[in-house]
Protein backbone atom coordinates (compact mmCIF):
# COMPACT_ATOMS: atom_id res chain seq x y z
CA UNK A 1 0.00 0.00 0.00
CA UNK A 2 3.01 2.29 -0.10
CA UNK A 3 2.29 3.30 -3.71
CA UNK A 4 -1.16 4.62 -2.71
CA UNK A 5 0.29 7.28 -0.41
CA UNK A 6 3.23 8.13 -2.68
CA UNK A 7 2.99 11.83 -3.56
CA UNK A 8 0.04 12.47 -1.25
CA UNK A 9 1.98 15.05 0.79
CA UNK A 10 2.89 16.98 -2.35
CA UNK A 11 -0.74 16.95 -3.48
CA UNK A 12 -1.93 18.29 -0.12
CA UNK A 13 0.69 21.07 -0.11
CA UNK A 14 -0.24 21.99 -3.69
CA UNK A 15 -3.92 22.07 -2.77
CA UNK A 16 -3.31 24.36 0.22
CA UNK A 17 -1.07 26.67 -1.83
CA UNK A 18 -3.66 26.80 -4.63
CA UNK A 19 -6.48 27.66 -2.23
CA UNK A 20 -4.47 30.43 -0.56
CA UNK A 21 -3.23 32.00 -3.78
CA UNK A 22 -6.62 31.69 -5.49
CA UNK A 23 -8.36 33.26 -2.53
CA UNK A 24 -5.90 36.15 -2.43
CA UNK A 25 -6.23 36.83 -6.15
CA UNK A 26 -10.02 36.56 -5.98
CA UNK A 27 -10.12 38.97 -3.06
CA UNK A 28 -8.04 41.54 -4.95
CA UNK A 29 -10.27 41.23 -8.01
CA UNK A 30 -13.38 41.61 -5.84
CA UNK A 31 -12.02 44.73 -4.16
CA UNK A 32 -11.13 46.39 -7.47
CA UNK A 33 -14.56 45.65 -8.97
CA UNK A 34 -16.48 47.77 -6.48
CA UNK A 35 -18.70 50.28 -8.22
CA UNK A 36 -18.10 53.89 -7.38
CA UNK A 37 -21.09 55.39 -9.13
CA UNK A 38 -22.68 58.68 -8.17
CA UNK A 39 -26.15 59.23 -9.56
CA UNK A 40 -28.61 61.96 -8.83
CA UNK A 41 -32.29 62.32 -9.56
CA UNK A 42 -33.37 65.62 -11.06
CA UNK A 43 -37.06 64.76 -11.27
CA UNK A 44 -39.45 64.51 -8.36
CA UNK A 45 -40.50 61.31 -6.60
CA UNK A 46 -42.24 58.55 -8.61
CA UNK A 47 -41.11 60.04 -11.94
CA UNK A 48 -40.32 57.88 -14.97
CA UNK A 49 -36.66 58.21 -15.91
CA UNK A 50 -34.23 56.60 -18.32
CA UNK A 51 -30.73 55.55 -17.38
CA UNK A 52 -28.14 56.45 -20.00
CA UNK A 53 -24.87 54.59 -20.07
CA UNK A 54 -23.82 51.34 -18.48
CA UNK A 55 -26.27 49.47 -16.27
CA UNK A 56 -24.76 48.86 -12.83
CA UNK A 57 -25.90 46.58 -10.05
CA UNK A 58 -26.53 49.40 -7.57
CA UNK A 59 -24.00 48.54 -4.86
Amino acid sequence: MEWFFDGLGTAIITLIFGLLSGGAIGYRIGIKKTNKINQKQTAKDNASQIQVGKDYNGK
